[in-house]
């Protein structure tokens, strides 16, 4: 897997790398929630990010193939915003990365998340072991926008959105 690095941009930046197991995902949703509470000012918006955190941390242990995975947390900047992203990354099979691949590309493209959603609920229903609403719950629910890479075997999925405000050193900015 490759090595997470801030961007040039990064204001705060958090990894974790971690063997995917359920309760070593539960431990590191703890310090996301800790790290959401200190740095965001608005419950809301942290508990968003929380939400979609929760939801890319039960995908990436479910579904690796590899002996690590990560979950990254960064605020970036330019002159004119802020953007709080959550990057996952796990290494799956080829037959999963063409199915998440799929699932990916058609919520990146829905033009109304919330529908996109419900017709997931739809269809999944009667449909035992694999539902795939994750990532569309962070999109329909979240409010926050999905991409998506993939590089050989890893698959590296980015939820991110615009932020108003942040607490820097306990101040607000933004």
């Amino acid at each position: 897997m490759s090595s997470p690095e801030p961007t040039q941009s990064a204001s705060l930046f958090l990894c974790i790398t971690f063997f995917p197991s359920e309760r070593l995902a539960t431990a590191v949703l703890r310090l996301v929630s800790s790290f959401c509470g200190a740095v965001l000012d608005d419950a809301n918006v942290s508990s968003r990010f929380y939400m979609a955190a929760h939801e890319l941390a039960e995908n990436i242990t479910k579904y690796s193939t590899g002996p690590r995975v990560s979950l990254e947390l960064a605020l970036e900047e330019d002159e004119r915003s802020h953007i709080m992203k959550i990057r996952a990354r796990n290494e799956a099979s080829p037959e999963r990365l063409r199915e998440v691949e799929k699932r990916l590309l058609d919520l990146k493209t829905a033009s109304d998340p919330l529908k996109h959603y419900d017709d997931l609920i739809t269809e999944t229903a009667m449909v035992e072991g694999v539902s795939g609403l994750g990532l569309a719950r962070v999109r329909a629910e979240g409010g926050l926008d999905v991409d998506y890479k993939i590089e050989g075997n890893e698959l590296t999925i980015i939820a991110h959105a615009p932020l108003e405000r942040w607490r820097m050193n306990g101040q607000p900015k933004g």
